[in-house]
């Protein structure tokens, strides 16, 4: 009996240890987020706006790409990596998204709605279709009055849509938004780099990290707050950069935590190992000291009898 209350204050002990050590990791980790939250980032481009608009003036999907060049050039890459344009939106259209969702059937070419920039709806969308019209890689274009070596800014807005439901706003049928908007900035520009018709893609701090928004319709989203910058030109665009040690750290960090948060968001499999992972370590120290606390139990039981 000495044995076992000997070996349950050793499993005491050392379940009180993790615990502290497992609150202080959660305390370092809640401080490192909120650090990549509040961290004052030099954006680029700070007179672009920053997010879409519905009609009725709701905040939508984040601008998470910039282009450099005209729109043949534009239009030229998207057609030679596969990408489609969009049917405008009107009640034939309508019918044959309609039919293709309740048969799960493709319809390359199907509409985009409306978001806003600048006061009007984009300029230029694109799609990437798929086998099943309720999924797609897409993306909108707005013309700014910037221009960088005589060729117009673009603002883009790239994600991809996943499933078929009901607005928040309106109840009418839309696409579901993926909410790692950021895996689709990232598909967009691989997929222009390949047709050789870039003549560079950069990456820059562009907006706040967002850890959990909404777009129009209701859906979540995340996003590190950086925009792919894709120039037609030879001429560099003038990026705000980080020279400083901590800003580059900081900055390596929020990528870093941004692209495990897109894995656990995208990839169903990832998030389900780190659950069985954290169940298992949990079950790990849990155990002995279930197991000693039973052996406590039966003995003091029999010494009553």
């Amino acid at each position: 009996m000495v044995n076992d209350l000997q070996t349950a204050k050793r499993v005491v002990s050392r379940w009180r240890v993790v615990r502290i050590a497992l609150l202080v990791a959660l305390v370092l980790f809640a401080g490192l987020l909120v650090l990549i939250r509040v961290y004052p980032y030099p954006a680029s481009f700070p007179a672009l706006p920053r997010s879409t608009h519905t009609s009725s003036g709701i905040p939508g999907d984040p601008i998470n790409i910039v282009f450099i060049g005209g729109q043949q050039q534009i239009s030229s890459s998207f057609q030679a990596a596969g990408w489609l344009v969009p049917d405008p939106i009107d009640a034939q259209s309508m019918a044959k998204i309609a039919a293709a969702s309740l048969t799960h059937s493709s319809y390359p070419n199907a509409p985009v709605s409306n978001l806003y920039v600048f006061g009007h709806p984009q300029d230029l969308a694109f799609e990437l279709p798929t086998n099943d019209v309720a999924n797609r890689g897409h993306i909108r274009l707005w013309k700014s009055s910037m221009v960088v070596s005589g060729e117009p800014v673009w603002v883009g807005q790239a994600s991809y849509d996943q499933g078929i439901e009901l607005s928040a706003t309106n109840k009418l049928p839309t696409h579901h938004v993926a909410p790692a908007v950021d895996l689709e900035r990232d598909a967009v520009g691989a997929d222009l780099l390949k047709t050789g018709m870039v003549v560079s893609e950069t990456t820059a701090a562009f907006t706040t990290p967002i850890f959990a928004g909404r777009n129009g319709g209701g859906d979540f989203y995340e996003s590190d707050g950086d925009a792919l910058v894709i120039n037609f030109t030879h001429t560099p665009a003038q990026l705000t950069s980080s020279d400083a040690g901590l800003a580059t750290g900081v900055e390596a960090v929020r990528r870093a935590v941004f692209r495990v948060y897109d894995l656990l968001l995208s990839q169903w499999f990832f998030a389900l190992g780190i659950g069985v992972v954290g169940v298992g370590l949990l079950l790990f120290e849990v155990w002995p000291l279930l197991r000693s606390a039973g052996r406590a139990i039966r003995s003091r039981g029999r010494r009553n009898q």
